[in-house]
């Protein structure tokens, strides 16, 4: 069983927004900004960069944290990464499977807290 008395979820300040580039397959990067809510709910924003017009995209929903209290999944996204570890002013973007993202671009994918709710 997970210890769960001490783990991101109760002792980390983690509401906030959180910016960040990560890679894109056939952009210049995906600008990236999720703010976490206190009560489980997000709102992520994309922006496409070089692409026509920058495509940007809003949305909202729930999260949930994972059982031992260190990644939270967000709801409603299928067919990308919706996972990510949360750290100190910090959240990991996880792979499809929810595992981190090693090798030389690792540190691409991580978002840094701008602000604190």
């Amino acid at each position: 069983m997970a210890d769960t008395s001490h783990s991101a979820s109760n002792a980390l300040d983690w509401e906030g927004t959180y910016k960040g580039i990560v890679p894109c397959a056939d952009c210049e990067g995906i600008q990236t900004t999720i703010t976490l809510n206190k009560n489980l709910t997000y709102v992520l924003t994309t922006v496409y960069l070089g692409k026509e017009n920058d495509a940007e995209s809003e949305l909202n929903g729930k999260f949930f944290w994972n059982a031992d209290g260190l990644k939270i999944v967000l709801e409603g996204i299928e067919n990308a990464p919706n996972q990510y570890f949360v750290g100190e002013n910090k959240l990991f973007q996880l792979d499809m499977k929810g595992n981190r993202i090693t090798g030389n671009l690792a540190k691409n994918y991580q978002l840094q807290k701008v602000n604190q709710l």
